[in-house]
C-alpha cells in the first residue's frame, strides 16, 4: 500500500471517513468495505480506458490481481505503461462482448467516451463536443467465459469482482460471461438514467437483467449529474444473491 494511503486506511479502521467532493470517496470506502468482506483477490477491469480504474483501486488500498481490458489503440498505450509499473496488473487490448469476432467502435474526442454504441443527442447537450467521434476503429471481441480460467490461473481461490465501464455495452459483456458469472462474487456496472447512447438499454432495463443473473443491489452512486442536478449515470454494485451462491 502507498505510504498516502494509510491514514486514509487507519481512519477508516477506526470508523471514520474523509470525503472530498467528487473523489469517487463513497464507492470507494463502500468497495474498499466489500473487497474486505469478500476477500476479493482478482478484478477484471472491462473498458479500462487508459487505466484509471485500476491506479484507483491502487489508491484505494487494493493489492490483489487487477486484468484490465481496452479495445482503442490510444487507450490501450497509455493502460499497458501503467500495467507494466505493477507486477500485479495484466492488459489485454482485446473488448469483451456476447460472441467472440470483431466490430467497429467509434473513437471520440474524450476518449472514455468512445462505444460500440454512437453517441445520443442528450450526450452532445450534457457533455458538448467530448463524445464528438473522430475516428473509428476495427477491435478484436473476445468473451469472458473464454478468458476466464487465463484471468485466474495460478490463484488458488479465486473471489473475483468484475468492473464493467463499456459506455452501453455491459449486457454485452454480460451476455459473454453465461458460464463464468457463476464465479463471480460482485461485480460494477455504469448504469444510465439519460441515454448517452443510442440504443443503450435503461437503469431499469440493467437492474432487472442483474437480477435475473443472480445478484442484488449493493449501492448505487452517481456518476454525473446534469445542470438541474439530475442524475445522468450510476455506478451499481451488484453482489451475488444468497439462492444464487
Amino acid at each position: 500500500m502507498r505510504s498516502a494511503c494509510r491514514p486514509k486506511v487507519w481512519l477508516r479502521r477506526s470508523g471514520f471517513e474523509v470525503v472530498l467532493r467528487r473523489s469517487g470517496t463513497l464507492l470507494g470506502l463502500h468497495l474498499w468495505t466489500l473487497f474486505a468482506r469478500y476477500e476479493i483477490n482478482a478484478v477484471i477491469d472491462v473498458g479500462a480506458c487508459a487505466g484509471e480504474y485500476g491506479s484507483w483501486l491502487r489508491r484505494n488500498g487494493y493489492k490483489g490481481l487487477i486484468v484490465s481490458f481496452e479495445p482503442v489503440a490510444e487507450s490501450f498505450g497509455v493502460l499497458a505503461k501503467r500495467a507494466a509499473r505493477d507486477p500485479l496488473w495484466l492488459a489485454y487490448n482485446l473488448a469483451l462482448g456476447r460472441e467472440r469476432g470483431e466490430a467497429e467502435i467509434y473513437v471520440t474526442e474524450q476518449k472514455m467516451f468512445s462505444s460500440f454504441r454512437h453517441p445520443s443527442p442528450y450526450a452532445f447537450e450534457a457533455f458538448g463536443s467530448q463524445p464528438k467521434i473522430k475516428s473509428t476503429e476495427t477491435v478484436t471481441l473476445a468473451t469472458l467465459d473464454e478468458m476466464f480460467d487465463q484471468i485466474i490461473v495460478g490463484i488458488s481461490r479465486p473471489h473475483v469482482f468484475l468492473k464493467m465501464d463499456t459506455q452501453g455495452w455491459d449486457l454485452d459483456v454480460l451476455e459473454g460471461a453465461k458460464e463464468s458469472l457463476g464465479r463471480i462474487i460482485a461485480f460494477q456496472s455504469e448504469v444510465a438514467v439519460r441515454a448517452v447512447y443510442e440504443g443503450v438499454p435503461s437503469m431499469r432495463e440493467s437492474l432487472d437483467y442483474f437480477e435475473r443473473c443472480g445478484f442484488s443491489v449493493s449501492g448505487l452512486f452517481p456518476v454525473n449529474l446534469d445542470e438541474k442536478m439530475r442524475a445522468v449515470e450510476f455506478d451499481c454494485v451488484m453482489v451475488r444473491s444468497p439462492a444464487a451462491q
